[in-house]
């Protein structure tokens, strides 16, 4: 999908337990245009920060003390609160070893980058994500199964772009792998 974005309606929350990689992702989106980007230092600060916050968008590393990234996105996953459940989730980390992204998937991200960060590759998976929520609704995670059973949990939240919705009913998009 190559759709341009204007992000600068987009909030951003960056979850990065060291410094320097959150200043780095706060630059990389300022070019990108966001003008509403948020910091925490930790999975823990993260949870605090979505629920003041409510950033339409997170990236979070992986490997955190004392609330790592796997328990921020198991803890956000479990939310009652369907928006807040249905955020979309990017991981930026260098722990990027097979099982690591996989675990991430099954716990419900919407892509992986491994560090260091490639500006377009960054922007690639924000707009995919931004362009599969447009137009198949928020959802937890890109390994969603759509199933009868499972089409409860779609939630169709604030879209991005004029992008007509989905129709109640439809499929929701196989896997596209090129997130990972």
């Amino acid at each position: 999908m190559n759709t341009h974005w204007d992000l600068s309606a987009v909030s951003f929350l960056v979850i990065d337990d060291n410094m320097h990689m959150r200043s780095i992702l706060r630059s990389v989106l300022g070019g990108f245009g966001a003008r509403h980007i948020f910091e925490a230092s930790d999975g823990a600060d993260g949870l605090e920060a979505v629920l003041d916050r409510s950033p339409d968008f997170i990236l979070c590393d992986w490997v955190m003390k004392p609330l790592s990234g796997s328990e921020f996105i198991r803890t956000l996953r479990a939310e009652r609160d369907k928006l807040l459940s249905t955020l979309p989730v990017v991981v930026v980390s260098a722990h990027s070893h097979k099982s690591t992204v996989l675990e991430a998937l099954n716990l419900g991200i919407h892509g992986f980058i491994a560090k260091p960060v490639s500006p377009a590759v960054l922007y690639r998976h924000i707009s995919d994500t931004l362009q599969k929520q447009a137009l198949y609704g928020r959802t937890r995670g890109i390994l969603f199964d759509a199933t009868p059973t499972d089409r409860r949990n779609r939630f169709r939240g604030d879209d991005y772009s004029s992008s007509p919705g989905n129709p109640a009913g439809e499929m929701i998009a196989p896997v596209d792998m090129a997130l990972i």
